[in-house]
């Protein structure tokens, strides 16, 4: 079967994942210290690493698919190599102006990298995602990392449990029209709460 001809490739490969997640996130951790240095009391700069788990790498994989399946008479075209996130980071950051001053600080070190960034309801950008290669340590597996509004990103951990990966009980809750208009709706009173608090800051500071 494709999927276990995966298996066996992902954890061939997961020696050097490893190597990408902590080069990624050490850099990220050291290129980010001046700004999490001259933090307020109330700001916060949190960075947190994760390495894709070997099931939810080939999900992902097959998603990417046509008709969202392997053509199991061409095992040779597919390889978890082509995935862009095997290895990632984040950067969770409050308020959001200072997520501006992280995107800015990191652009300059991972200028080569690829940017994607996580659009919200209105196709604005919500969050900021890189994808690209660690020089030095892996031309094969990507890396990538990304700096996102503290309160969106706690958010996403639920959510993603909840509606990315669902639990069988709730199949087809990634689909529902009604559920993707809340989960907007989160996102828009979390970002307004940021909006919120600078705006208190700016005038009573």
């Amino acid at each position: 079967m494709i999927e276990d001809l995966l298996r066996e490739e992902y954890f061939s490969l997961l020696p050097e994942i490893r190597k990408v997640v902590w080069q990624l996130e050490a850099e990220i951790r050291f290129h980010t210290l001046q700004i999490l240095h001259s933090l307020d009391h109330y700001e916060q700069l949190i960075v947190k690493s994760r390495i894709k788990e070997c099931e939810s790498a080939i999900k992902s994989l097959q998603r990417r698919q046509e008709g969202r399946v392997f053509n199991p008479d061409r095992p040779q075209d597919y390889s978890l190599l082509n995935l862009p996130d095997l290895a990632g980071v984040r950067a969770l950051v409050f308020p959001r102006g200072r997520l501006v001053d992280v995107d800015r600080c990191l652009k300059k070190v991972f200028a080569a990298w690829e940017d994607n960034p996580v659009p919200d309801e209105t196709g604005a950008a919500l969050a900021f995602k890189y994808t690209g290669y660690c020089r030095g340590v892996s031309d094969k597996v990507h890396g990538e990392y990304q700096v996102v509004p503290m309160l969106v990103g706690l958010f996403w951990e639920v959510e993603h449990s909840a509606m990315y990966k669902p639990d069988p009980s709730l199949k087809g809750i990634g689909t529902s029209t009604e559920m993707k208009k809340l989960k907007g709706n989160v996102e828009d009173a979390l970002m307004r709460f940021e909006a919120g608090v600078e705006r208190f800051v700016s005038e009573n500071g």
